[in-house]
């Protein structure tokens, strides 16, 4: 069975936390996709389903309690509460009636992320600590790790390098187009054309015995990419 990411919506109105928190979760394997209003966050729900979503109550927009009503009425969402709002009022309503969890700012992002965890294993998204792909006998991809190992020798990747890989694995020689690459690899939606091919051609430089001709990250022309297996 092959991994797919949990993906987590962080919902902040302040720019440093969204740069901070989702620079912090990719580096430990989740995906991340951000909204700094309410209005963006439905939006953004209503193109990719979230396993869980950090929400901020001070919203621009909306109280961050009605957003979180507003997301669960078509969603089986749970979420977590992060804010600078720590009355004993607003405490026991969150958690009575909101979320699964409240974390108050100041935070540590090590107990956030354990937070994280602990809500995510108990509505059961949370991925095994190791997932291996076996892609062919030279190749396997430990997701969870970020590493390829290729004739026994570990490889680090990225964050957006073990996206696309999860994306190509799961269609095992068959072409994925860029548009679906693109989704995968920047679900915040801020990847290009350009970046893809930087990407690849990393990807490529770590994976293949000669990048100028690849035999096991395949181009089709005009449509997408391709990971090859049965070296």
């Amino acid at each position: 069975m092959l991994v797919r990411f949990p993906l987590l919506l962080v919902v902040d109105d302040d720019p440093t936390i969204l740069r901070s928190l989702q620079v912090n979760l990719e580096a430990d394997g989740f995906d991340i996709m951000t909204a700094s209003t309410a209005r963006e966050a439905l939006e953004k729900t209503q193109q990719k389903l979230p396993d869980l979503a950090i929400v901020d109550l001070l919203l621009p927009d909306m109280h961050g309690f009605q957003l979180c009503q507003e997301l669960k009425r078509y969603l089986d969402l749970p979420v977590v509460l992060l804010t600078a709002v720590d009355t004993e009022e607003s405490v026991t309503d969150g958690l009575d009636l909101y979320a699964e969890d409240y974390v108050v700012k100041p935070f540590s992002y090590r107990q956030l992320l354990a937070r994280i965890n602990r809500v995510l294993k108990r509505t059961r998204h949370l991925l095994p600590e190791s997932q291996i792909v076996v892609i062919d006998k030279e190749l396997s991809i430990d997701f969870a790790r970020h590493v390829a190992v290729l004739n026994g020798v570990e490889i680090r990747l990225t964050p957006v390098e073990s996206r696309l890989l999860s994306a190509l694995a799961r269609n095992l020689n068959r072409v994925v187009r860029d548009e679906m690459l693109l989704d995968e690899g920047w679900p915040d939606g801020e990847g290009d054309p350009c970046r893809l091919w930087v990407n690849v051609r990393r990807l490529r430089l770590k994976l293949e015995a000669n990048p100028d001709e690849p035999k096991r990250l395949i181009t089709a022309r005009q449509q997408g990419y391709k990971l090859q297996a049965g070296l």
